[in-house]
């Protein structure tokens, strides 16, 4: 850490895993006592004092946060669900795949790792009943269905962009050889 966070204000740091929305909320109920009608006019306030802030304290913390990965949540489903093992190692390479693309910003790990699973087990048409959102073991967000479905339909479409960009790599490389 570089310098102290005393400075800051004290409804910054955060250390536990929570939306935006709910340390706003947090933040202005605690500041308004309670008072509901009060809390809900400062909600964009604190909302706006939050955001300016956050550069700040990641800063002071040389932006050390901790990363929640979607492999964790890979072995954690195929274990619970029996999944084979050539099915999760299938899974966690799509998740290694598409590290180069933005899909890791936009979407929660569980997504990311139940939407790999997905193609995987639909890759090695490995059949089974399997409903990866019923876990007791993974909590998944309550769109999951959706942003599965929108995660794997951008996992292929990088795949496909990938393959697009080798393609057109290798005629450049026949264009540009001499023909003998």
């Amino acid at each position: 850490m570089r310098q102290s966070l005393e400075k800051y204000h004290h409804y910054v740091i955060e250390e536990n895993k929570r939306s935006l929305q709910d340390i706003t909320r947090a933040c202005a109920n605690v500041a308004s006592k309670g008072k509901t009608s009060e809390a809900e006019k400062s909600y964009k306030a604190w909302e706006r004092l939050l955001k300016q802030q956050e550069i700040a304290l990641l800063e002071n913390i040389c932006f050390d946060v901790e990363i929640e990965h979607p492999y964790k949540s890979i072995d954690a489903l195929g274990a619970e669900f029996g999944i084979p093992v050539y099915i999760s190692k299938a899974a966690t390479a799509h998740v290694n795949d598409c590290l180069r693309s933005t899909i890791c910003l936009r979407y929660r790990p569980t997504v990311i790792a139940a939407a790999a699973l997905y193609l995987a087990i639909g890759i090695h048409k490995y059949t089974s009943e399997v409903n990866l959102f019923e876990s007791r073991i993974v909590e998944f967000p309550s769109n999951v269905e959706h942003e599965t479905e929108s995660c794997a339909m951008d996992m292929l479409g990088f795949y496909q962009r990938e393959a697009e960009a080798e393609k057109q790599a290798k005629a450049q490389q026949r264009i540009q050889r001499p023909s003998s």
